[in-house]
């Protein structure tokens, strides 16, 4: 019964923060694009990883909610038509990084479970969207790695 409520436009796969967190979204700025990609990849780890994705959400709605840190996610989001070759990637990869070390500390950056290909599924959503958006991935990744 549920199945057929979710397939009728009924129910929502997410719990009712995480809809209310993705409605905020758009009023903060963020792109359609940004918004429905969002809510897929909520769908996901709701549906894969249900006895973490609470925590992750609260931890990313928490993050975005202060505006400096949204605004790293901003300019990520409206990095999507860059160039690749484009220097200002280079400085929100930097910002992005200091960001979360500032957070998170120098090794202790957040993880979904190692043993799940989950996070490599979604990283690589999100890089499939743009080659701008892989391009930061890969410069955001070098530089957590230095």
């Amino acid at each position: 019964m549920r199945l057929r409520r979710l397939a009728a436009g009924e129910l929502s796969p997410l719990p009712a923060e995480v809809v209310a967190f993705l409605e905020r979204l758009t009023s903060w700025g963020f792109t359609s694009r940004w918004v429905d990609l969002q809510r897929d990849l909520w769908i996901l780890v709701f549906a894969t990883h249900p006895d973490q994705a609470i925590t992750l959400f609260e931890d990313q709605s928490e993050i975005v909610s202060a505006p400096a840190r949204r605004q790293l996610f901003l300019d990520y989001d409206h990095a999507h038509d860059l160039d690749p070759d484009d220097p200002r990637l280079v400085d929100l990869a930097r910002r992005i990084v200091e960001e979360t070390r500032a957070r998170y500390g120098r090794d202790a950056v957040p993880e979904l479970d190692t043993a799940s290909e989950i996070p490599a599924l979604i990283q690589g959503t999100v890089n499939a969207e743009s080659p701008a958006w892989r391009r930061l991935d890969t410069l955001i990744r070098t530089r957590l790695n230095e």
